[in-house]
């Protein structure tokens, strides 16, 4: 029971994560067919999706310690493919450190970083895809 309930978090997590990188995506893309005031508002929601996602992201690596302790009794008992789904894990969370940082530089006025979203989110994007597959991979 136990760890079904972390699980059902972990999954939660997931889809947190990807719901608010999708829907940032979304976001984004629309602003670019809008007007400038629409625009502006458009992006505006781009941070609380963006914090949205992390906050995904974070229930995930949680829960992730835990079901690995308690489902798995530890790394030693993991295949290759794991580490694999770490590494892009791993550039996941680089990704959206770098995206809050980025945002928060923009709300502090720095315009020039705005430049750094264009890229920033189909990092985080295929990172997530990439460490989705590899789960897969590893755990079926």
């Amino acid at each position: 029971m136990v760890v079904n309930s972390i699980l059902f978090l972990h999954l939660l997590g997931l889809m947190m994560g990807a719901g608010g990188g999708f829907g940032s995506m979304i976001v984004m893309r629309v602003a670019l067919r809008r007007p400038p005031e629409q625009a502006n508002a458009l992006r505006s929601v781009g941070p609380a999706l963006g914090r949205f996602s992390s906050v995904g992201l974070i229930v995930m690596l949680i829960t992730g310690f835990a079901l690995v302790f308690l489902k798995y009794d530890g790394f030693g008992n993991l295949s290759p493919l794991f580490w694999v789904k770490m590494a892009f894990v791993a550039s996941l969370t680089l990704a959206a450190i770098t995206l809050e940082l980025t945002y928060g530089a923009v709300k502090r006025g720095n315009m020039e970083a705005v430049r750094r979203l264009p890229a920033l989110g189909p990092w985080a994007g295929l990172s997530s895809l990439l460490a989705v597959a590899f789960a897969v991979f590893a755990f079926h």
